[in-house]
């Protein structure tokens, strides 16, 4: 079987843990602190916080923002639901506009059609490390006095057209840690700061409120506990040395596909700018006939997935308006084996494999 995705953390990951565990750097200390100025190192940035998750990244960000209750966050109807729970927790509601034709992102022109007085921040989400437009709605949310907090969770490394990092271009950027991403920790998250007061307040709020509970003499706001620990942070510093490697391999994933794909009638690649800078994470590719072509993979031991359903068809976020365009990608868009660490021979056989089982299949155009 090939499965859809593989990332391995190899041996220097195993070595770095059981240092850590040998010297007692177990929960949030200085190998988290160490990470934390690697990653801003990496993506030339004052601050990083690392967190629990993405989710948890985000949510930490909205706190700082002051979401709450009463408050409403506008999303594109294409992201992972994470980054709508992430508000919804805080008690705010989150408005859902349709993503651009061409590409599954947030559309700037459509932001105003959303707009109330309730409005606190905008979230661009850089789906599959593509770069959502943040001249445009970084312009719309200083126009109407909005935040704005970018979703760069698939986005890890990418870079736009005028060659900045996605998630470093707001007040606040997150990212994730997760296993399906170009570095993992297992699980964890992390947020680009730029001010060191917001940097500080980011560190108490996953602290319950604090920097050091037995020194600290009073908890200074509502937060929780969302702190990292050294055993992941061991884990990510471990694969810094990697991470170049696997964006060279995730590129040449993503042209051996569009290479070899390109005379298969049944897909139609999502485009990814990559000679722009833009770092593909995942093999994302349109089909009319998603289920059969999925079933038809199994048969030739061929792992791969449907995408993630538009937000608006969960019912608990009581969506309103039309979403075209958004459907489009949830009704037909799937990913094909990829992965920071997948040998290119396995995708070269998927490729040859697709020529031959789906010149039957319904064609997209």
């Amino acid at each position: 079987m090939i499965h859809w995705w593989n990332i391995d953390l190899g041996e220097t990951a195993v070595d770095a843990v059981t240092h850590a565990i040998r010297n007692r750097k177990i929960s949030q200390g200085t190998v988290s602190q160490a990470f934390e100025e690697a990653m801003a190192a990496q993506l030339g940035v004052p601050h990083v916080v690392v967190t629990t998750s993405g989710t948890n990244a985000l949510m930490l960000a909205f706190l700082a923002c002051g979401v709450g209750p009463g408050d409403e966050v506008i999303l594109p109807d294409r992201t992972y639901i994470a980054t709508a729970h992430a508000a919804m927790l805080l008690g705010a509601k989150v408005r859902l506009v349709d993503v651009r034709a061409d590409r599954p992102l947030m559309d700037p022109a459509n932001l105003k059609q959303v707009l109330t007085p309730k409005t606190k921040v905008v979230v661009p989400v850089h789906l599959n490390g593509r770069a959502v437009d943040m001249d445009a709605v970084n312009a719309f949310a200083a126009e109407h006095g909005l935040m704005v907090v970018e979703d760069a969770a698939q986005a890890l490394m990418s870079r736009d057209g005028a060659g900045r990092f996605l998630g470093t271009q707001s007040r606040f950027g997150c990212f994730s840690l997760g296993m399906a991403k170009l570095l993992t920790t297992g699980q964890g998250g992390l947020v680009v700061v730029h001010e060191r007061a917001d940097y500080e307040r980011l560190q108490k709020m996953k602290n319950q409120g604090v920097y050091n509970p037995s020194v600290d003499k009073a908890y200074e706001m509502l937060a929780g506990n969302f702190k990292f620990t050294d055993i992941q942070a061991a884990i990510g510093l471990s694969q810094m040395e990697r991470l170049e490697k696997r964006m060279v391999n995730q590129r040449r994933i993503y042209e051996t596909y569009r290479d070899g794909l390109a005379g298969v009638a049944c897909l139609e690649q999502v485009a990814v700018n990559v000679d722009q800078g833009e770092l593909p994470l995942r093999a994302e590719f349109l089909c009319r006939d998603r289920e059969g072509f999925l079933a038809r993979l199994l048969e030739h031991e061929i792992q791969a997935i449907p995408q993630i359903p538009s937000l608006h068809l969960s019912p608990h976020l009581h969506a309103v308006g039309d979403f075209p365009n958004s459907m489009v990608y949830s009704d037909h868009l799937l990913t094909l084996p990829c992965g920071p660490d997948q040998p290119i021979e396995r995708v070269e056989k998927v490729v040859a494999k697709l020529q031959t089982i789906c010149t039957d299949l319904p064609s997209w155009s």
